[in-house]
């Protein structure tokens, strides 16, 4: 195993196709994936271990992505992590976070795709926030 560990991403997603689909085109690109299949799962996942990036899908049984990446926010541990909404709800275009989290405390998500993602955009997006983070703090640790 090299010194720098694979970036971590979270993937939370109640549809099982979709998560197969981005942890296939990630894992391709290098990235370690782990999966969520609701905001309950996703919410054990955090509380065990810090992914450097998190794919949030907004339509999820008992409680939604908006909930859930609100709670993420507002924990010390987790609001620094990065997030991309993936979801078919709005047009990525038209998309208005504060439609959905009036809380101007809460900041908006990293990035928006709408599904199908387009997977260039998807994986230029995730590569960059990678970096971004790994500058931040010295170093990517797992």
């Amino acid at each position: 195993m090299s010194a720098q560990h694979a970036p971590r991403v979270l993937i939370i997603d109640d549809e099982p196709d979709v998560s197969v689909y981005l942890t296939t085109i990630l894992s391709q690109h290098g990235y370690e994936v782990e999966t969520a299949s609701s905001s309950e799962a996703a919410w054990a996942c955090l509380s065990q271990s810090t992914p450097q990036l998190v794919c949030l899908d907004i339509m999820m049984p008992r409680e939604s992505g908006f909930s859930l990446y609100t709670r993420m926010k507002a924990d010390a541990r987790l609001r620094s992590i990065p997030v991309l909404i993936i979801s078919g709800v709005a047009q990525a275009k038209d998309f208005d976070f504060r439609e959905y989290v009036s809380d101007k405390a809460i900041p908006p998500p990293a990035g928006y795709f709408e599904k199908p993602i387009d997977v260039a955009l998807f994986i230029e997006t995730i590569t960059s926030l990678a970096a971004e983070l790994s500058a931040r703090t010295g170093d990517v640790h797992a």
